[in-house]
């Protein structure tokens, strides 16, 4: 029994041993560390400030827009008959087809009594001409002849003769033309065409309806012609013009870059977002009116200038440098926002930059610079 208790005490007196030894050994390393970093400093990535010409840029996301969209509206009081093709959102036309039609029975009744009218007037004073104005019964009479009640009027034969014009006035000849002429503009209403080529993105009619003056019918919009609207900020705006080049690419489809250049450019700054729009002119069959494209315009050129992660920067415009192998603070002048980065100005060239912020975040800090990795 006594060797049995022997054993156990002489187990426990080991193992407070150990523990005794792991701890002098680890002390000491921690001692012998703490010493080292005290006399090499921390070691954090630097970089050389080395001044050049950096031309800044302006990164936006815009949406591509179709440039031609044409709203339809109603100029006349008609029942809606249809179209070549069914008027639904989603339908291509190609440029001249139908893409409305309203019954003008009526109207083309009117027309043609009009012009029998016309064709009378014209008998009535035939007479007169052949008499008094003989030089022009001819014409006159040519005239006449070919007038047709179906077909839209041709231009009056020319009158250089004042007498003859004054006549021609008195009887209503040139009044009595207008009219039948606005008659005929009027009645090309009734039938809506395709501007372009292009498909419907709206419709709010359907056959049979009653269409009233100024109701709008629907939307028509061109899919050959895209640009892309954009917002750029007022104060970079003018680093920016018509016919600059543009590279934009598409995250979703593919991530290949595609040139566009801007078209247009508003003169009107939003005041609740203090920037104006610009508008690129773009193709490729890829992008549809609705797709978001994210893309950078060249903005202004700065000499002597530095570009700098905006991690490293303290109190916005300052940054630890390295002078004696210690850290300093030192300010700089921020010349403009490029992404992540920040173009700076204002360090003498050769500077060490520290590149770790959190590595030397007290002023005379001892460093040692470490090679990136």
């Amino acid at each position: 029994m006594d060797n049995r208790k022997l054993s156990v005490l002489s187990g426990i007196l080991i193992f407070i041993a150990t523990v005794a030894l792991s701890w002098y050994i680890v002390s000491g390393d921690e001692e012998e560390d703490e010493a080292s970093q005290e006399n090499d400093g921390a070691v954090v990535l630097m970089m050389e400030y080395a001044p050049q010409t950096i031309q800044s840029t302006i990164r936006f996301t815009g949406r591509v827009v179709p440039f031609d969209q044409y709203d339809i509206y109603a100029e006349i009081t008609g029942i809606y008959e249809g179209s070549d093709k069914p008027f639904k959102t989603g339908t291509s036309f190609n440029k001249g087809e139908v893409l409305l039609r309203m019954n003008d029975d009526e109207e083309q009744q009117d027309l043609e009594a009009a012009r029998y009218e016309f064709a009378a007037l014209i008998s009535q004073i035939l007479p007169d001409i052949s008499i008094d104005y003989s030089a022009h019964y001819d014409k006159w009479q040519a005239y006449l002849d070919e007038l047709d009640a179906t077909d839209s009027l041709q231009p009056l034969p020319e009158v250089d003769d004042r007498q003859f014009r004054m006549f021609l006035n008195r009887e209503n000849v040139y009044s009595r033309f207008s009219s039948i002429r606005r008659q005929e503009v009027r009645l090309q209403k009734y039938t809506i065409r395709a501007p372009y080529d292009g498909v419907v993105t709206d419709h709010a009619i359907n056959p049979g309806a009653l269409v009233q003056n100024g109701q709008q019918l629907g939307q028509f919009t061109g899919v050959e012609n895209l640009e892309i609207e954009a917002s750029i900020p007022a104060s970079k705006a003018r680093y920016i013009s018509v016919g600059d080049e543009v590279t934009v690419q598409t995250e979703g489809y593919n991530s290949d870059q595609y040139s566009a250049v801007i078209s247009r450019k508003n003169a009107v700054i939003d005041p609740g977002t203090q920037s104006l729009k610009v508008y690129m002119e773009i193709s490729g069959s890829e992008f549809e009116p609705g797709n978001y494209l994210e893309g950078e315009i060249m903005g202004q050129s700065f000499d002597e200038a530095f570009k700098v992660h905006k991690d490293i920067l303290v109190r916005d415009n300052e940054l630890f440098v390295v002078e004696n192998d210690r850290s300093k603070l030192q300010t700089v002048e921020l010349l403009a926002s490029a992404g992540d980065s920040m173009i700076v100005t204002g360090l003498e060239p050769g500077t060490k930059i520290i590149d770790e912020f959190r590595n030397a975040a007290f002023e005379d800090a001892k460093v040692t610079e470490r090679e990136d990795q």
